[in-house]
């Protein structure tokens, strides 16, 4: 599934119950290798979470957008270079 199809699915409609900031936490993957998530986030009603960080690779700054099952696991990524976009 696409991040705007699990998006529609998952988080579209739902009530916000929470917010705040997770360290990063090591949860394992379905292909059995490990994720990291980490950064800020929002807690949606059916325990799913869309979390938000921030990174730089040398000049280029880059934005993530995971969203979270209710155990934590990364189910959809989406990043976006922010190169040509003014502060």
């Amino acid at each position: 599934m696409t991040f705007e199809a699990i998006f529609t699915a998952f988080i579209q409609n739902q009530k916000v119950i929470g917010f705040g900031f997770q360290n990063p936490t090591r949860v394992k993957l379905p292909n059995n290798f490990y994720a990291f998530p980490g950064g800020y986030f929002t807690l949606y009603e059916n325990g799913y979470k869309v979390m938000v960080n921030g990174a730089s690779i040398g000049e280029t700054a880059i934005q993530e957008i995971l969203i979270l099952d209710p155990e934590g696991v990364p189910v959809a990524r989406d990043s976006q270079d922010l190169g040509d976009i003014e502060f």
